[in-house]
């Protein structure tokens, strides 16, 4: 049975899991698996609670903001650092790459979007204060930060996402809309063409 075009995903059903160099945890909001080794994409919120390197996701994709806390540096294969405080607009960068973090002050949790570079192309939008967007995908995820994100799916449905949830769509197109106190990330993933 396919899974449902709409699925609310409460903070509670997430799963939080080490990172894979051992330094941390993120939790795990939503994930397609390929398999037990491998997924087609993952989203999830880590924790950073200090200065280190990222886990190495050799043939992925990376998109990454910062949601909450002052912000960071990140060093991507010994290139000049970028500084991405909360908020800010997301970054991409190689799984392959050596990634080096330094906090600019005190921790923080970065929003992260993984695809598996071969199969699926991702992109990480962050919506605050009053902001409209319409988006379509084959999966598109709305995650409410602050206040209630508002979504209206092309099939008509509309559904408020509550802050802290996740709203995931399929094959759809949906308007987004926040109100001037909130704050969303939205995700929107693609397979490629085989």
């Amino acid at each position: 049975m396919p899974p449902p075009s709409l699925q609310l995903l409460p903070p509670a059903d997430c799963r939080r899991v080490p990172w894979r160099n051992g330094l941390g945890t993120t939790t795990e909001i939503a994930v397609e698996a390929f398999d037990d080794s491998r997924f087609l994409w993952r989203v999830s919120v880590a924790d950073v609670a200090a200065a280190g390197p990222f886990s190495n996701f050799s043939g992925y994709d990376r998109l990454i903001a910062v949601i909450d806390g002052v912000g960071m540096t990140l060093a991507v294969d010994g290139a000049d650092p970028v500084t991405r405080r909360r908020m800010d607009p997301a970054f991409a960068f190689s799984g392959d790459a050596a990634v080096e973090c330094a906090l600019l002050d005190g921790p923080i949790c970065d929003f992260n979007l993984m695809v598996d570079r071969a199969t699926a192309t991702g992109a990480l939008d962050l919506m605050a204060g009053a902001a409209r967007c319409v988006h379509h995908a084959d999966v598109i995820l709305v995650h409410a930060l602050t206040g209630t994100a508002m979504v209206r799916a092309g099939s008509g449905e509309s559904l408020d996402v509550p802050p802290g949830h996740t709203l995931l769509l399929r094959n759809q197109t949906a308007t987004i809309a926040v109100p001037e106190e909130a704050e969303a990330v939205v995700a929107t993933i693609n397979r490629r063409a085989l």
